[in-house]
């Protein structure tokens, strides 16, 4: 995975560019899940989002390292603009793939995107992962969406359907709302809707949602069935994964099953594992230009307004360097996937199950 000695010299020892950022390109939504972070009621959430033009500009200075971009919302398909905002990237950096998170709700504006996209860029991935947490009916009252159920598994398969070097995965997001049925969901999702990948996530507290404290053990625990059981069909082929037959696909497998059991075994008793590298490998840009550590900590170290959108100003500054600091002193830890998947990547303690996937023990 880590193809050149200045980006391994930058992941392992400098850190002082990031590998991956989460973009929040709106904060616009069409649904109204009842475990999300934003706060719908404010009217200062859905005004200032950043232009394709600024977007450009800031996405020249985002240094040599970066390898991936993940855009998301809100609903990122609630831009029109999405796709110019993608192809800016593609064209200004060296990312290797974007990832895009949505609730699968537009597939008229999905897979045209996607075909779109592959094609001018065909050396590039571009990557969905579309949310489905219950059946059909409780789906769709979930997310406060009529039919949303059926559009997601349309997109899904449209998406599948593109080719190229698209690729697409529902994700359960397991919480108070579908905790007790997420295995026979699995199954449905398998069996009868015929996907072929699924991932897990885990709900967490964040911005005005919060856990009910008498169902996170309950949580927790479908959360370790579930992934468990998508790791156990991944390694009898009954779910599409990452190529075994590459070294990335190897370390992503490996990457995967580290990160679940990390999840699962603080995730009720939350405690310091390892050090976390968000503000130096990984970082978040807010639809308004404020640039963050990552989704959990509320703490931002400028915004690319007030910095001529100079995103490396903002990740060399003193602030940036201070708040980096302060989350490594202070042991900073939380159950938030996107960072963890860079924590393990970049820390020494994880690299010699990383390599034993490398030489093939990817499970």
């Amino acid at each position: 995975m880590i193809k050149s000695a200045s980006l391994a010299k930058n992941v392992y020892l400098t850190r002082r560019n990031p590998i991956s950022l989460v973009h929040f390109v709106t904060n616009r939504c069409n649904a109204r899940c009842s475990f999300c972070f934003i706060d719908f009621d404010d009217p200062e959430t859905f005004r200032g989002e950043l232009t394709v033009e600024e977007i450009d500009r800031f996405s020249r200075t985002l240094g040599p390292d970066l390898q991936n971009v993940n855009l998301t919302g809100g609903e990122p398909f609630a831009r029109k603009e999405l796709l110019d905002i993608a192809r800016t990237y593609f064209r200004n950096t060296e990312i290797r793939s974007i990832f895009i998170t949505s609730n699968g709700s537009l597939p008229d504006r999905m897979i045209p995107f996607a075909k779109t996209l592959t094609k001018e860029f065909p050396d590039r991935k571009v990557i969905f992962s579309l949310s489905i947490d219950s059946f059909p009916e409780e789906h769709d009252r979930i997310r406060k969406i009529d039919g949303l159920f059926e559009k997601c598994v349309e997109s899904y398969r449209g998406l599948v359907a593109a080719g190229g070097a698209t690729m697409a995965n529902i994700a359960i997001t397991v919480s108070h709302e579908n905790h007790q049925i997420v295995m026979p969901l699995y199954e449905h999702l398998v069996e009868e809707c015929g996907i072929k990948a699924v991932t897990a996530t885990i709900v967490r507290d964040e911005g005005v949602y919060r856990i009910p404290e008498d169902k996170k053990k309950q949580i927790a625990a479908a959360y370790s069935s579930l992934t468990q059981r998508i790791q156990k069909d991944l390694r009898q082929g009954r779910l599409d994964g990452y190529d075994v037959d590459t070294l990335q696909g190897r370390l992503m497998n490996k990457k995967n099953v580290l990160v679940n059991k990390i999840i699962a075994d603080t995730y009720v008793n939350p405690r310091y594992v390892s050090p976390c590298h968000a503000g130096t490998l990984f970082g978040v840009i807010e639809a308004n230009g404020r640039v963050r550590p990552c989704e959990v900590l509320d703490r931002d170290i400028g915004n690319l307004r007030d910095h001529e959108y100079d995103f490396q100003r903002i990740w060399q500054s003193k602030e940036a360097k201070d708040l980096a600091s302060w989350i490594k002193r202070s042991r900073c830890h939380c159950s938030y996937e996107c960072a963890w998947s860079f924590n393990v990547l970049g820390n020494m303690r994880y690299q010699p199950a990383l390599i034993a996937a490398a030489l093939g023990k990817y499970w």
